[in-house]
Order: C-alpha cells, then structure tokens, then sequence
C-alpha cells in the first residue's frame, strides 16, 4: 500500500471533474438513487406542514448548501456542483473548528471586529477558497498493488482535519462538557461523518475490488453529490430530536472550574469551645450559695 502526492498535468481532467461528461450524458441511468433524496425532502417537508421549522434552525448553513439542489437537479456545470463535497466537508469543519477552539471575547483595535464564531467562519472560508485556488490540480495517489486511485487532495486532507476535529470534540466532551447548542453540531458532524466516509470507503474498496457495474466508477462521486451528500443532515435533525437525545442535550452544560474567593469580612470565626472544667466550676459554685444563702433569693447563671 502506497500512498503519494502528485500534481496532476493541466492536460488532464481534474480528479474532481474526471467522468462528468459521462455523467451527463447517462444521467438517466443514475437515476435509481432518486428515491433516497426524495424520501429525505419528505421528511424534510413534514418538519415544514408541522410547524417545527425550529428544529431547522442549528443546521442552517446545511439547509442552505441543499437549496441548489432541490432546483430540479440541475446538472449545468458549475462550481457549487464539482466542489459540492469540498463544500460540506467544509461546512463540518467550520462547525467543529469554532466548538474545538472557542473564539474569546477579545476586540482588535487595527480591524475594529470583535472575536465572534461567525467572524471567524467567515475567516475560514476565505482560507479555504484560497486553499481550493491553490491546490486544485494536486491529488493523492492510492496505490495497492497494481490498482491505483486517485483522490482530491483538499478533500482527503479536510476530511482527515474534521476526524480529529470530531475526536477532540468528544474528548472535550466527557472531561469537561459542552454547550446545548454545540451538543447538535457533535451530532450532527457524527452522523454526516460517519455516512460520507462509509461512501468514501465503498467507492475505495470498488476500484481496488475491480467491481463491475453498468455505470463507471468515476460516476460515483457525482452520484453522491445530487443524490446524497446534501440532504445527510435530514438524518441528523431527526436524530436530534429524538425525545431521549433532546433529555441529553437539555442536561448538557459546560464544567468550568471557578476559584470562590471569599472576602475576609465574610469569613465567620467560630467561637473557642468553653472549657467543661469551669461550667462545672460555676454549677458547683452556684450549689454552694444556695446551701449557705437559703433565704437569698436564687439567682441562675446562664452561659
């Protein structure tokens, strides 16, 4: 097993546009996978007619990456369509990045921004356009002893950056908590993780397999992009609200470990317990006077 970074000739089709016109011409015959999208658009449209549009709502940038689709899978060429999976293995690391590393309080005074997720995502996206314009001819060669495959270099790598992402995320989770709202991205990038690498992983085994089917392989990361890789959060909304995963998200809460300082002023000094020697000396002291005094009158000594 062999496994090498290479620069593809500029003559050759990019590894993430390899097979389209294919693709396009048997469009067609892809289209057994239709069930699966729209079972997951009905689900989707129930949560709509059942006025739970709130529960939408922690997986926005994924509802929004889906309405491109929904148009009627239009299969023109575009950007959004051949970087479709860079753009939701993105979407997955902008989430993670932002629980992993919180961005403090803090305000810079050069920029005039404050430190907020959503400042920061927006940082990120422009590191990863900027990634995309760099490394858009570099892949990785898998290589298992005459069969080679070629994959996306950005691809493999963010994908590898949002499993260790996940991993401290869950780590974070059992030594010190998380937030209710971060409970649904842990979720969330659980479910699209586990689903798209079990997608990344069959195409693999099919090349090194030799397995053979009435459509190419190099059609399979097209089909996943019309057919799958949008609508996965569907699973996750689903999921989260199931009634025993909302009770463990609502008792989620982050542990943090707070020092009390108490004031001097507040602190209460305990008086020194009384010697039982001297109450005793005082009960006998008391007696006494009354044997000697009789017609005095009594008096009690209270301590």
């Amino acid at each position: 097993m062999n496994l090498r970074l290479l620069f593809q000739n500029l003559s050759e089709p990019f590894v993430y546009m390899d097979g389209f016109d294919d693709f396009e011409k048997n469009f067609v015959d892809t289209l057994i996978h239709l069930p699966v999208p729209l079972f997951l658009i009905g689900l989707y449209i129930l949560k709509i007619y059942r006025k739970q549009i709130s529960h939408l709502s922690p997986f926005l940038s994924f509802h929004i990456s889906m309405k491109p689709d929904l148009n009627g899978f239009n299969l023109l060429i575009c950007l959004i369509f051949f970087h479709l999976n860079y753009i939701i293995l993105s979407h997955i690391f902008f989430d993670l990045f932002v629980v992993v590393f919180p961005p403090a309080n803090l305000y810079s005074e050069t920029f005039d921004i404050h430190l907020t997720r959503m400042n920061i995502k927006c940082v990120l996206i422009g590191v990863l356009i900027v990634f995309r314009l760099l490394f858009f001819a570099h892949v990785f060669v898998l290589s298992i002893s005459d069969c080679e495959i070629n994959l996306d270099f950005l691809n493999f790598f963010i994908h590898l950056i949002n499993i260790i992402l996940l991993i401290s995320l869950i780590i974070q989770w059992k030594i010190s908590g998380i937030h209710q709202k971060d409970s649904y991205i842990l979720i969330n990038s659980l479910v699209m993780m586990f689903l798209i690498t079990i997608f990344e992983v069959i195409t693999i085994f099919k090349y090194f397999l030799k397995y053979n089917s009435d459509l190419p392989l190099s059609f399979d990361k097209f089909i996943y992009n019309v057919y799958y890789f949008p609508y996965l959060w569907i699973i996750s909304v689903y999921i989260c609200n199931f009634t025993k995963i909302q009770t463990w998200i609502q008792n989620q809460k982050k542990r943090t470990s707070v020092t009390v300082v108490v004031p001097e002023y507040r602190v209460v000094v305990r008086p020194q317990q009384i010697d039982e020697t001297i109450i005793s000396e005082l009960n006998r002291l008391r007696l006494q006077h009354k044997i000697t005094c009789p017609t005095s009158q009594s008096f009690s000594l209270n301590i």
